[in-house]
C-alpha cells in the first residue's frame, strides 16, 4: 500500500527525494485545480498551465524544507500560500493585463478556512458531496479522516471537462455562490447551475457508490444563492 501523506512528509524531511517526489504527485490535482481557477482568462492566453504547475512543484521542492506543519491541513494550506507567490508574481510580470481587470484572482494567501468558505462541511452540497467522495473510497471513514476533501475533490473533478470541474471546484471548494462564478466567467446564473449540475451528475457516475441514498442531487444545495 502506497504511503500517505504524513509518512510521505516524514521520508521527505529524512532526506528521501523519492518520497518528496512522491509527495509533489499526490497533490499534483489539486495545486492544477488552484492554478487553472486563480490564472484568470488573460493570463490562460499567455501562459501555459502545465508550466506553471510545474513551476510550482519547483518551489515546493525548492522550499520543502522550510515546511514546518504536521499534518495534511497545514500541507495544503502551505501548498495554496506557494499557488498565490506565484500567481502574484506572474500577475506584476504581465503588469499590463492585469490593468484590464481581466486577470482577478481568487484570494489564495490566507490558509483555507476550515469553518467558512472552501470547507466542504456535513451539511448541504457539501455534505452530500462529501458522501460521494467518501463512497468512492475503498475505506470510506479512515479515509476520509485521513485526507483533506478538497484534495479529494481535485482528484476527483480531474477527468471532468474543463468547464465543469472548475465550476465544482469555484462552488465546493472556494465557496463562490453560481451567480458571483458567472460573473467570473461572463455566464449568467442558470448557465452556471446547468453546468454544475451536468458535471455532478458525470462525478456522480464516474465514482463508484450505491444507488440512490445519499447520492441524490436533484436540488441546489442550499446556503449559497
Amino acid at each position: 500500500m502506497a504511503d500517505g501523506p504524513i509518512e510521505l512528509m516524514s521520508r521527505a524531511r529524512a532526506g528521501e527525494t523519492e518520497a518528496l517526489g512522491e509527495l509533489c504527485a499526490l497533490y499534483r490535482n489539486y495545486l492544477r485545480m488552484i492554478v487553472r481557477t486563480g490564472l484568470g482568462p488573460r493570463l490562460r492566453e499567455r501562459l501555459e498551465l502545465s508550466d506553471v504547475v510545474q513551476e510550482t512543484l519547483i518551489e515546493v521542492v525548492r522550499q520543502f524544507p522550510q515546511f514546518t506543519g504536521q499534518n495534511e491541513a497545514a500541507l495544503v494550506g502551505w501548498l495554496r500560500r506557494l499557488v498565490s507567490q506565484k500567481l502574484a508574481d506572474l500577475g506584476r510580470y504581465h503588469s499590463r493585463s492585469k490593468r484590464t481587470g481581466g486577470t482577478r484572482t481568487l484570494a489564495l494567501d490566507a490558509p483555507l478556512d476550515l469553518e467558512g468558505p472552501g470547507h466542504l462541511s456535513s451539511e448541504g452540497g457539501g455534505g452530500r458531496l462529501l458522501d460521494m467522495l467518501a463512497l468512492s473510497q475503498t475505506s470510506p471513514s479512515e479515509v476520509a479522516s485521513r485526507r483533506e476533501l478538497v484534495v479529494l475533490l481535485a482528484d476527483a473533478v480531474g477527468a471532468l471537462p474543463v468547464d465543469e470541474a472548475d465550476i465544482l471546484w469555484l462552488y465546493h471548494a472556494e465557496g463562490l455562490s453560481f451567480e458571483a462564478i458567472g460573473d467570473r466567467v461572463g455566464l449568467s446564473r442558470k448557465s452556471i447551475r446547468g453546468i454544475w449540475a451536468r458535471g455532478l451528475k458525470r462525478l456522480k457516475r464516474t465514482l463508484e457508490g450505491p444507488p440512490g441514498g445519499s447520492l441524490r442531487y436533484e436540488n441546489e444545495p442550499p446556503g449559497r444563492e
